[in-house]
C-alpha cells in the first residue's frame, strides 16, 4: 500500500505544480517572443485569425446600437471599414509587439501582468501599468498540454 502512495504522490505534485504554472509560462512565452520582436514563436503560440475574428465581431457589437436611418449606416459602414483595416493590419506578430511594448504608452513603464484562470480550459492576463491603470487582455485557450493565445481585448 505504501508504493502506490510513493508513486502517486509525486505525480500528483508534478500534476499541481503545471495547473498552477502552466498560465504563467504560456503568457510569459508570448510576452518575451513579442519584446524579442520573435515573430516565429508568436505564429506558434498565437492563433492570429481568431484574434482578427475576436476584434472584428467586438467591433460589430459595439457599432449595433439599434439605429437604422441612412446616415447611422453611412457612419458605422465607415467605421467599421476603416476599424476592420487597422485590424487586419494591426494583428500580426510585429503588432502585437507594439501592444505588448507598455512603453508605447507610458515611456519607460512596463506592464504588470495577472493571469486569472476563467475555466478548466482558458485564462486571460491582464496587464496594468504601475500607477494602475489597465492595459491589454490577453485571451488564452487549451490546446493539448499546452496553451494558445486567441485573444485580445483593449
Amino acid at each position: 500500500m505504501r508504493l502506490p502512495f510513493k508513486l502517486l504522490l509525486p505525480v500528483a505534485i508534478v500534476a499541481g505544480g503545471w495547473a498552477f504554472a502552466s498560465p504563467w509560462y504560456a503568457m510569459w512565452r508570448v510576452v518575451t517572443a513579442a519584446d524579442d520582436g520573435n515573430s516565429e514563436e508568436l505564429r506558434e503560440r498565437v492563433e492570429f485569425e481568431r484574434v482578427r475574428e475576436g476584434m472584428h465581431a467586438d467591433l460589430r457589437a459595439s457599432r449595433d446600437d439599434g439605429d437604422s436611418d441612412l446616415l447611422d449606416r453611412i457612419g458605422d459602414g465607415i467605421v467599421t471599414a476603416v476599424a476592420g483595416a487597422a485590424i487586419e493590419t494591426a494583428v500580426t506578430p510585429q503588432g502585437l509587439a507594439v501592444l505588448l511594448d507598455a512603453s508605447t504608452v507610458m515611456p519607460g513603464e512596463d506592464w504588470s501582468w495577472d493571469v486569472n484562470r476563467t475555466g478548466l480550459d482558458s485564462f486571460t492576463a491582464e496587464a496594468s501599468l504601475p500607477d494602475g491603470r489597465p492595459g491589454p487582455r490577453l485571451d488564452f485557450e487549451r490546446d493539448g498540454l499546452g496553451w494558445v493565445m486567441v485573444g485580445v481585448r483593449l
